[in-house]
C-alpha cells in the first residue's frame, strides 16, 4: 500500500501560538520514545495538555502534524544556512559556517526527516515532497553565486543556477546517506562538502 503523500506547507507559513507550539513539542516529544505507528492524537493532546478538540482545531491527523514538523525543520535549515545564502563576506567562511549551521540542524530533526522520508518509501534519497523546500534553497544559492560572480569574487564560465542545482544535489546526497542514515561524522562531511562547493564556485580555472 503505497505511503501517505506529504501535505506540503509553504515556507513562510509557519506563524504558531502557544497551543500549536506546545502540539508540535508534544509529538516531536513522541517520536523520540515510540514508533510513529503507535502514536495517536489522544497521546499527543495528552502530552500537550490539550484537549483531542484543540489538536484537531490545527491538525486534521497525525500526518498533518509530521507535515508541519518537517516544514518547520527545513525553515531552520535555511535560517541555519543564511550565513551564506543571505550574506556577502568571505565566501569560504561563509560557507563553512552555513553547512556546519545546517547539518547540525538536519541532525537536531533527524527523528522527523527519517521518518518522513521512510513514509515517502525514499530513505536513500530526500522524497520528492520536499522539493518546494529544496527550490526555496537553490535559488537562495544561486542568487549568492551570482552576486559573488557579479563581485568578481567567482568566475562566471557556468551559471549560478547550474552550479546551485549541482551542489545541493551533492550536499543533500551526502548527508542523507552518511550523516543521517550511516552516522558517520558530521564535522569531516562539513569539511569535505564546504571545500567541494569553495573549489567547485570560486576556483579560477588557470
Amino acid at each position: 500500500m503505497p505511503a501517505p503523500a506529504l501535505h506540503v506547507v509553504a515556507p513562510e507559513s509557519h506563524s504558531r501560538n502557544a497551543t500549536e507550539q506546545s502540539i508540535l513539542a508534544a509529538a516531536r516529544e513522541a517520536l523520540l520514545e515510540e514508533p510513529y505507528e503507535r502514536i495517536t492524537i489522544d497521546g499527543i493532546a495528552k502530552r500537550a495538555f490539550v484537549s483531542r478538540t484543540a489538536v484537531y482545531f490545527y491538525f486534521p491527523n497525525k500526518r498533518a502534524v509530521i507535515d508541519r514538523l518537517i516544514a518547520l525543520a527545513f525553515s531552520e535549515v535555511y535560517e541555519a544556512a543564511s550565513p551564506y545564502l543571505e550574506g556577502d563576506g568571505d565566501p569560504r567562511r561563509d560557507i563553512h559556517r552555513a553547512l556546519a549551521q545546517a547539518v547540525a540542524t538536519i541532525r537536531r530533526h533527524a527523528t522527523v526527516l527519517q521518518l518522513a522520508a521512510r513514509l515517502s518509501g525514499q530513505m536513500d534519497r530526500l522524497p520528492p515532497e520536499w522539493e518546494p523546500y529544496i527550490v526555496r534553497l537553490r535559488n537562495a544559492a544561486a542568487r549568492r553565486i551570482r552576486a559573488d560572480q557579479q563581485r568578481g569574487l567567482a568566475p562566471s564560465d557556468i551559471p549560478a543556477g547550474t552550479s546551485s542545482r549541482a551542489l545541493l544535489t551533492m550536499v543533500e546526497g551526502q548527508i542523507v546517506r552518511d550523516v543521517m542514515l550511516a552516522g558517520k561524522d558530521a564535522d569531516a562531511a562539513v569539511r569535505v562538502l564546504a571545500e567541494l562547493w569553495w573549489r567547485a564556485v570560486y576556483s579560477h580555472p588557470t
